[in-house]
């Protein structure tokens, strides 16, 4: 018995790492095919319908009509929003947004096993490049062949797969800041309002250039529930959420301590 036992140990071992190579290797391979496989039109990413916009000689804005989609919405580049919105938007949605190629490893292995543990889906490991990439063509997807409707797909392991996939593919055709321009420019902001230069005309009466941190902060933190954290309908929740993002990065270093107590100052918009 005292000869069989390490024998038998060694064996097994052996099996579970050959099974171990096995499921990598089938892993990496499943991967290079849908990534052959899996279509990407840049096109569909920086496709905006802004909506029609008149301006005086100042350049100021006086006249705004609902886009073809019926939304409200102001796409500008990346220099016009500001030093905050940019700013805040990597540190609460995607902190490693510069280092990662449109997925973050540690972000999916830390979701893995939090869902596991609870058992259910509670974290998706989205990046900023795979949030644009469902803004941009997952929701805008036809009901059906032929129609015009456009209906989200569910959001499936399959939809998040493909997501990941077409970020990455995102990543090796588009530069990060053009990556974060486009998603602040489809960003949902309540409503019918898409869009940061929309949502801060709107809300603050100012174009995103001129928002504070604390604005900022609130505009960012309203990307978790639009809905839910829109200043005008659910003022306390909106103070409270933006509140926690303003701590949550002045904890990262992301804010100094003297902007984040003066931004928690702020009063929300009227």
């Amino acid at each position: 018995m005292q000869v069989k036992n390490p024998i038998r140990t060694r064996g097994r071992l052996r099996a579970f790492l050959f099974f171990l190579l096995a499921a990598l290797l089938s892993g990496i391979a499943a991967f290079a095919l849908l990534y052959l496989l899996i279509p990407l039109d840049p096109k569909q990413v920086t496709h905006i319908e802004p909506s029609p916009a008149l301006y005086d000689a100042q350049g100021r804005l006086f006249h705004l009509r609902l886009s073809s989609n019926s939304e409200w919405q102001i796409p500008i580049p990346l220099s016009e929003m500001g030093k905050w919105l940019p700013l805040v938007a990597v540190g609460v949605e995607d902190g490693r947004f510069y280092r990662h190629p449109g997925i973050d490893p540690l972000a999916l292995l830390r979701a893995t096993v939090q869902n596991i543990a609870a058992r259910r889906v509670v974290s998706g490991a989205s990046t900023i490049t795979s949030q644009l990439i469902r803004l941009s063509i997952s929701e805008r997807e036809p009901s059906e062949r032929g129609s015009a409707v456009p209906a989200r797909r569910a959001r499936s392991l399959g939809t998040k797969v493909r997501e990941f996939i077409q970020a990455m593919k995102l990543e090796r055709v588009m530069t990060k800041e053009k990556i974060l321009e486009n998603y602040l420019n489809q960003a949902p902001f309540g409503g019918n309002i898409r869009g940061v230069q929309a949502a801060s005309l709107l809300y603050f009466g100012k174009p995103a250039l001129k928002l504070s941190p604390g604005e900022a902060c609130l505009m960012i933190g309203m990307l978790k529930g639009p809905t839910l954290y829109r200043p005008d309908l659910r003022p306390e929740a909106a103070r409270r959420r933006r509140d926690t993002v303003i701590r949550f990065l002045r904890d990262r270093g992301v804010l100094t301590s003297d902007t984040a107590q003066r931004a928690l100052l702020e009063e929300l918009p009227r």
